[in-house]
């Protein structure tokens, strides 16, 4: 491995090689400290066409909303730019992270739940909306409570039910 140095600001770059089958995506991500979140998107064949049935408008909200999910319960919840740190996101505020107007937020949220990709839950009280894990995840791994939300969509699609 070859080490440069950028003369400007002193950063550090290390050459790597990798090697891909020609159908596959590197994504570089650089570590920001605690507030990175490395949302994982499913890339089987299912979650494929689970995603190609999705309108371009649809694909970019899920794509605006998915780092608000939090770790392992995929609820969205704020963080303190947008809502309120650990307080669920409303549809309002779902609309301003995705940079669109709050009917057609809502009519996107509305069709999510229709086709499982939310899904509406109680959080102490309050109504909290969680993504499938089967279209995004947020962490290593599932909670078993997250898991038990979508269990019935994740057996129709015959995957694995821990998501590894």
């Amino acid at each position: 491995m070859r080490q440069f140095v950028d003369t400007g600001t002193g950063e550090l770059f290390y050459e790597e090689q990798i090697l891909r089958r020609t159908d596959e995506i590197v994504k570089v991500f650089r570590p920001a400290g605690r507030s990175s979140k490395f949302v994982k998107i499913k890339a089987s064949q299912k979650a494929k066409r689970r995603l190609r049935k999705l309108s371009l408008a649809e694909a970019g909200f899920l794509l605006k909303i998915a780092p608000y999910a939090s770790e392992g319960t995929n609820l969205l919840e704020g963080d303190n730019e947008r809502g309120q740190k650990g307080i669920p996101l409303s549809v309002k505020d779902l609309a301003r992270i995705a940079d669109c107007s709050y009917p057609t937020a809502r009519k996107i949220v509305k069709t999510f739940i229709e086709l499982h990709v939310l899904r509406r839950t109680d959080l102490e009280g309050r109504s909290a909306l969680a993504i499938n894990p089967l279209y995004a995840l947020n962490g290593k791994t599932a909670e078993a409570w997250l898991l038990q939300l979508f269990k019935q969509e994740i057996t129709e699609a015959g995957e694995d039910p821990n998501l590894d």
